[in-house]
């Protein structure tokens, strides 16, 4: 019987050694993405043969799972447990996120016991940290355009890593990002957010406890915005969050730029995430060319094995 429970930090050292020697690009293999995200979407983890399972609750309280992680496994025994688990609560076993060679792994080990769907709004955007470093050629044309003119407009900017001496300000500057975001919008907008921002913080008062890493964007002594990431491995970085004060023109693209100068150069990869179906998110992470669109795949057992 598999033993899910909720994760706590007490979980990071078997976790982290799961990811270790991996070559994973995706977002959620981080084990401060299951952390961070645990009320939101009520995750808990079980270890079976040293392979990490995740499951949790969707929008309409379904149970999913997140394909089974680490370095080799025998996919027919974890499948097995994942649908004698699901079973057990009247379900059939769903899995969210799957990349496409996750599932040609299961379509291969079960023929025809499962449906496939493409999840557009689940795709990682990930790109090449030299681009978003140098910015060069044509395509970024603009994205320059926007930095000079922050540079020409706030000559008092500068770029600084977050660490404990100003860790208090950016859950500050946090908060009241989410103030002001919250203004005017629907209730399900206000709870995402806020669910965000509980994530955020969390981020922060345990910035090293969970390998995290981030910068922040002053004008003057004022943050202006702020960005918090980690490492999914050697060559890939992940970036979690993003918040700038829209007060401040242009200070999005520059925060980008700079934390990616600064503390990026060193990984050939930067994932950031997907855009949830949101028009506006997709538009802004299509414009920095991405020069890879992960794919994730809804999967649905259809064998009836209930």
């Amino acid at each position: 019987m598999l033993d899910f429970h909720i994760p706590t930090l007490d979980d990071k050292k078997w976790i982290d050694g799961i990811f270790d020697g991996t070559e994973y690009y995706g977002c959620f293999c981080t084990f401060a993405t299951l952390w961070l995200w645990k009320e939101r979407y009520f995750t808990e983890v079980a270890q079976l043969d040293d392979v990490l399972l995740t499951r949790g609750l969707d929008e309409e309280k379904n149970i999913y799972y997140m394909y089974p992680m680490g370095r080799s496994y025998d996919i027919r025994r974890i499948i097995t447990a994942l649908r004698e688990n699901a079973a057990g609560y009247g379900a059939k076993m769903l899995i969210y996120c799957a990349e496409e060679w996750q599932c040609r792994e299961l379509d291969e080990a079960f023929p025809g016991e499962f449906q496939f769907s493409e999840q557009r709004g689940d795709f990682d955007y990930i790109y090449r940290s030299d681009n978003l470093i140098h910015l060069s050629g044509k395509k970024f044309h603009a994205k320059r355009n926007h930095i000079s003119k922050f540079m020409r407009n706030y000559p008092d900017w500068k770029y600084e890593d977050i660490t404990t001496d100003n860790i208090s300000e950016c859950i500050d500057f946090s908060h009241k990002w989410l103030q002001r975001a919250v203004a005017g919008i629907d209730e399900e907008e206000k709870y995402e957010l806020s669910m965000e921002n509980s994530a955020i913080t969390l981020s922060l008062r345990h910035f090293e406890e969970l390998g995290m890493v981030g910068g922040i964007l002053r004008v003057g002594d004022r943050i202006t915005a702020m960005t918090i990431g980690e490492a999914i491995n050697s060559r890939v970085f992940v970036t979690h969050f993003e918040k700038a004060d829209t007060d401040y023109d242009d200070a999005y693209p520059m925060i980008n730029n700079q934390f990616a100068i600064n503390r990026l150069a060193g990984y050939e990869y930067i994932n950031r995430e997907e855009d949830m179906d949101k028009e506006g998110l997709r538009k802004a992470k299509l414009s920095y060319h991405p020069d890879i669109l992960l794919k994730k795949f809804l999967i649905e057992d259809i064998s009836g094995n209930i």
